[in-house]
């Protein structure tokens, strides 16, 4: 690999691993509520039922404070 592509190449992953890290940095509290949710309601069978509850219970959790 020529030398005039190492500086475009380090940018654009340096660029993805800030963004992943920004965006799993942010996303961090919604995605910890959203698995003690889903753990509270694994045993119901209909997905899309499932998904509404699940959905509820995070909201709840994030309510009005």
């Amino acid at each position: 690999m020529k030398k005039e592509y190492y500086l475009p190449l380090a940018i654009i992953i340096g660029t993805i691993i800030i963004g992943l890290s920004i965006y799993l940095g942010v996303t961090a509290e919604y995605r910890a509520k959203k698995a003690i949710c889903e753990e509270q309601w694994t045993e119901m069978k209909d997905d899309t039922i499932r998904k509404r509850v699940v959905m509820v219970c995070i909201s709840k959790q994030y309510g009005p404070e």
